[in-house]
């Protein structure tokens, strides 16, 4: 019999190929199964983050009118403003409701702001407002219902949310996905992918990470911005301790100075001419931080009247002449028809070894010095390099 060596090789590689692609199939629909249930839950556990983070903005607002820094009408707007503004990915919001029905804020649907919720059904029927808020004094969670798209109020979309309560203000906040911008999403990723699973997956993980950083990155950027002074916050200072004080340690030529400002009789500013007016001198005051120190340095609003600077630098000389100036330019400002305010200071050098939490502390008890002795001053006590 003549066997032909070259039919007997092209029949194991026709049947290696089909061997391999119903083995590409299996791995595609097991990768393309495995892919789904991941993605869903990815997409599921970010929007509670987002949610978690919405809430801590509230709470970050709601804390400084119990400290007497706004009031409970201020914090409230402030919180509105901060929310309504917010945006990720392509259709994603997020809302608030009362306990009590009223719709607080629906960025793109405002005709419902103020008005009884309670009544509202999706196409099947479900109460969703009174659902969100069930769901929500039972500690949070997800609610599946339909809802229209932003600018397409006709056709009503498959949607999951997930809501939290914050209970001080009896504000139910949420934030949800569509389901069918997760399956366009989903179906493109798988399509693109289905060559080279390998590849896939590393492309899963690139767009994972690229959304997660653009969607949490404006929220992130409100939650370490204080919004009247847009310093940052004494929250992303304890953040950023650790990177200057690695970095002191690090370059034996730099040293990390903390300096403690104040602003002068603020009290009386507030007292006699009103908060809108010491709201006004706070934003000028951070300002004048703002445009007058460098990129590298970080200013913050410490709370109240009370700003920190940390910088790193080679000598005292150049502290103390940015401290100086900045002392300088704020004493220049005005307010209330040609009114002026002083700022003290104290600035502490951090010695080898020393914690940051006592270079601030012996920054603000220099602090405390200039104000006893006359404000308008800076005082600075170690001794010179």
């Amino acid at each position: 019999m003549k066997i032909s060596l070259s039919s007997d090789i092209g029949k194991q590689l026709g049947l290696m190929t089909f061997i391999g692609l119903v083995s590409m199939l299996l791995l595609s629909y097991l990768f393309y199964q495995a892919f789904s249930d991941t993605y869903y839950q990815e997409q599921r556990n970010q929007s509670r983050h987002l949610t978690s983070v919405a809430s801590s903005i509230v709470e970050s607002f709601h804390k400084k009118s119990m400290q007497g820094e706004l009031t409970e009408d201020e914090a409230k707007q402030l919180s509105l403003h901060a929310l309504r503004n917010a945006r990720y990915d392509i259709d994603g919001y997020f809302w608030i409701n009362h306990t009590n029905g009223r719709m607080v804020m629906h960025p793109v649907m405002p005709d419902l702001d103020n008005t009884d919720v309670r009544p509202v059904q999706d196409s099947n029927g479900l109460y969703l407002f009174q659902k969100f808020t069930e769901t929500a004094q039972q500690g949070g969670g997800w609610v599946d219902y339909l809802w229209p798209k932003p600018g397409d109020r006709s056709t009503h979309i498959e949607k999951v949310s997930y809501v939290s309560l914050f209970e001080p203000w009896d504000w139910v906040i949420g934030t949800g996905l569509y389901l069918d911008d997760l399956d366009a999403k989903k179906n493109q990723i798988f399509i693109q992918s289905a060559e080279l699973i390998a590849a896939a997956v590393l492309i899963m993980t690139i767009i994972s990470v690229v959304m997660a950083k653009r969607s949490t990155s404006t929220i992130r950027n409100m939650a370490i911005r204080d919004p009247l002074t847009q310093l940052y916050t004494r929250r992303y200072l304890n953040e950023s301790e650790d990177s200057f004080v690695r970095e002191d340690n690090r370059n034996q030529f730099n040293h990390l100075y903390i300096v403690f400002l104040d602003i002068d009789f603020f009290k009386q500013v507030n007292d006699t001419y009103g908060h809108m007016v010491g709201d006004q001198v706070l934003s000028k005051v951070g300002e004048v931080l703002r445009t007058h120190t460098r990129a590298q340095d970080l200013c913050v609003r410490y709370g109240g009247e009370e700003f920190v600077v940390m910088t790193l630098a080679n000598s005292d000389e150049p502290v103390l002449k940015l401290t100086e100036r900045l002392r300088k330019h704020t004493h220049e400002l005005t307010f209330a028809e040609g009114q002026q305010i002083t700022l003290s200071a104290g600035i502490a050098r951090r010695e080898v070894d020393e914690s940051f939490a006592h270079v601030l502390q012996r920054a603000d008890q220099n602090l405390y010095e200039a104000k006893q002795t006359g404000r308008d001053r800076i005082i600075f006590n170690d001794p010179p390099l």
